[in-house]
C-alpha cells in the first residue's frame, strides 16, 4: 500500500491518532516490550546482533529484492515475519516486505531520507518507531502514520524502556523519551551537549563516528535496569568514549548520568552491546581495539587489539563470543571473554570480511565474505571452531553488507550498501 502526502503539516499534526494505541500493555512495569523477532536494529536492547533462532547449516538464495537508494542498515522483522528497510530515497524511505516471498506490502513517504540512517524499532504491539531529521514517527504495521513528535537533530536508530517507552538519542546528544501512545514526552529532553544545533552537513561524519558527530551509533538498554549505553565525543575532546545514563520511569521519570569513559581514540562506528548477563558493555574503537567496561561503573576489564577499525558493532553471543565488524581487509574472527581478559578464539584470514557476521543459536554465525573486488558470498561458519560449513553467492556487484538479520522463521536477510537485499534459506538439496 503507497503512503501518500508529505512533509509539510508533521509538525503541526495532532497526536490523536495514537489513543488508538493499547495502553495498558505500555504500564507493565519492568518487562521487554521489544516484539518477538529481530526487533531492532541490531537484534534487541542490548545491540546483540545475536538471534536465538537455530539457524540452517546449509544455504541457498530464495529471492531478492532492488531499492531505488541505498540502504545503511540491515532490516528489522516482527511476529508476523513481515521486514522493514530503510533506503535513501525520498520518495519513499520506508518500505515493508513480506519475508516470504519478498513481494512490497507497503512503503511510506511520510519521512525524509535521512530516516535510512535508522532501522524501526518494533514493540510487542506491532508498531514501528523512526525518526528523520525532523519528527519521530510511529506506524502501525500496514504503514498508517499514528503519531510525530519533533525534535532536534537525527537519531541513529531507536530502543524502548523497561517500561516501554520509545528512546533515543539524536547525533546531536539530544536524549528524549517518548510514550509509545501518543508521541508526547516522558521527560524533558536531555541534552548532552547543551544548546548543540542540527548542521545536515556533518551527517557524514556519523558513519564512522568520528569528532563532527558526537552520537554516532544506536544505544544499548538494559532493560531490566534502565541503563542507556552510547557512545560520545564531546565537543573539543581528543577522543571519544562510552557514556551510561539511567533512565528512571518510576515515580518520577528522569534521566541521569551514571558514568563515562573516555578513551575511544579516533571515534567509534560501534554500537555498544551488553552482555547476555547484563555486566558488561562491549564497543569498538576507530583504531584498533574491542573493550569491554564494567557495565555498572565504566571500569574497563579488559582492551583487546584485533589490528583495524571496525565499521560497524560486532554479534555478541550469549556465551560470550564476539565477532566484530569487517573492515577493508579484515579477516573474520571471533573474539572469546575470558573474565578478565579476553583471547582469539579463532581467525580465518582467508575469509575477508565485509559486513556483521550475525550468530544465531546452534553455534552458527553468517558472514558476508570477498570472493572478487566488488563481489561478495554468504558463508555459514561453526563459530565453536571456525570451520565453513557452506557458502552461496550473493549476486551482483555488492561491495559490502550493512546488517544480516535473522527472520523468525531462519531466513537470512542480506542488505548491501548498493540497495539490494537476499534472502537466504536452508537448501532443498544440501
Amino acid at each position: 500500500m503507497g503512503r501518500t502526502g508529505g512533509h509539510a503539516d508533521r509538525r503541526v499534526r495532532g497526536v490523536a491518532r495514537g489513543a488508538l494505541l493499547v495502553a495498558a500493555v505500555a504500564l507493565l512495569a519492568g518487562c521487554d516490550l521489544f516484539g518477538p523477532g529481530w526487533s531492532s536494529v541490531h537484534a534487541d536492547g542490548s545491540n546483540s546482533d545475536y538471534s536465538p533462532v537455530a539457524g540452517p547449516e546449509t544455504v541457498e538464495l530464495a529471492w531478492q529484492h532492488s531499492f531505488g537508494g541505498r540502504i545503511n542498515l540491515g532490516p528489522t522483522v516482527d511476529a508476523g515475519n513481515r521486514l522493514y528497510v530503510t533506503t535513501g530515497t525520498a520518495t519513499c524511505p520506508l518500505h515493508a516486505l513480506d519475508v516470504a516471498t519478498g513481494t512490497e506490502v507497503w512503503c511510506s513517504n511520510e519521512l525524509t531520507s535521512l530516516a535510512s540512517l535508522s532501522s524501526p524499532v518494533i514493540d510487542v504491539d506491532g508498531h514501528l518507531f523512526i525518526a528523520d531529521e525532523q519528527a519521530m514517527h510511529a506506524f502501525d504495521r500496514d504503514g498508517h502514520l499514528l503519531w510525530e513528535t519533533p525534535i532536534r537533530g537525527v537519531p541513529l536508530s531507536a530502543q524502548l524502556t523497561p517500561n516501554g517507552r520509545v528512546v533515543f538519542i539524536t547525533n546531536i546528544g539530544v536524549v528524549y523519551v517518548l510514550r509509545r501512545e501518543d508521541g508526547t514526552p516522558v521527560v524533558a529532553p536531555y541534552e548532552l551537549v547543551p544548546g548543540a544545533v542540527f548542521d545536515a552537513s556533518k551527517v557524514n561524519a556519523c558513519a564512522r563516528g568520528t569528532a563532527d558527530c558526537p552520537v554516532a551509533n544506536t544505544p544499548s538498554i538494559d532493560t531490566g535496569t534502565g541503563m542507556l549505553y552510547t557512545t560520545f565525543w564531546a565537543p573539543g575532546a581528543a577522543q571519544a568514549g562510552l557514556r551510561a545514563l539511567r533512565i528512571t520511569e518510576d515515580p518520577v521519570p528522569t534521566i541521569t548520568p551514571v558514568w563515562s569513559y573516555d578513551a575511544l581514540p579516533g571515534g567509534s562506528g560501534s554500537s555498544p552491546d551488553i552482555s547476555a548477563d547484563g555486566t558488561r558493555v562491549y564497543v569498538n574503537d576507530n583504531v584498533d581495539s574491542l573493550h569491554a567496561l564494567d557495565a555498572a561503573t565504566g571500569h574497563e576489564i579488559w582492551t583487546f587489539a584485533i589490528g583495524y577499525a571496525p565499521p560497524g558493532s560486532p554479534s555478541t553471543s550469549p556465551e560470550g563470543l564476539i565477532m566484530p565488524a569487517g573492515g577493508a581487509s579484515a579477516p573474520t574472527l571471533a573474539v572469546a571473554d575470558r573474565g578478565d581478559h579476553a583471547e582469539l578464539a579463532w581467525s580465518r584470514p582467508d575469509l575477508l570480511n565485509r559486513g556483521i557476521p550475525t550468530q544465531t543459536a546452534g553455534f552458527r554465525s553468517y558472514a558476508t565474505v570477498s570472493s572478487g573486488q566488488y563481489t561478495n558470498d554468504l558463508v555459514v561458519l561453526d563459530t565453536r571452531t571456525g570451520a565453513e560449513l557452506d557458502r552461496a553467492a550473493i549476486p551482483g556487484i555488492s561491495l559490502l553488507t550493512v546488517g544480516t538479520t535473522v527472520g523468525q522463521d531462519g531466513t537470512i536477510l542480506v542488505p548491501t550498501i548498493t540497495g539490494k537485499l537476499y534472502a537466504y534459506r536452508a537448501a532443498a538439496n544440501p
